[in-house]
């Protein structure tokens, strides 16, 4: 039950931070427009969000090669778009890929049933 309970927060976190980061160079502009204060926020928001990303991915990574459940490419891209999210610019390719990640998450859901 507990790496059921990951691999949803994993997917959801995926699917949803990605997303974020995918819009995240229009949400900064539009902080920025607004004043000092709120970039300064959704700066940090952005940092949370992208070190989630990769820490989970990690976490997973660890997690789901002790019980084979699920294969290691989610996790691995969980891990590589949070990395590529730290790049500036690049936060939005970082999106894609943990899109990518979580949905494979969210699609694995399945396997947990077969596997109770």
């Amino acid at each position: 039950m507990r790496l059921k309970n990951l691999a949803v927060a994993n997917g959801i976190v995926g699917l949803v931070g990605g997303i974020i980061l995918l819009f995240g160079g229009w949400f900064i502009l539009g902080s920025a427009t607004a004043g000092a204060n709120s970039l300064g926020t959704m700066s940090v928001v952005f940092l949370v969000l992208k070190i989630a990303i990769f820490v989970l991915g990690i976490i997973g990574l660890v997690q789901f090669n002790k019980i084979p459940v699920l294969t290691k490419s989610p996790s691995v891209l969980l891990i590589v778009g949070g990395a590529i999210s730290f790049i500036p610019l690049m936060g939005w390719i970082g999106g894609i890929i943990a899109i990518i990640g979580g949905s494979m998450y969210l699609a694995g859901l399945k396997k947990f049933k077969l596997a109770d």
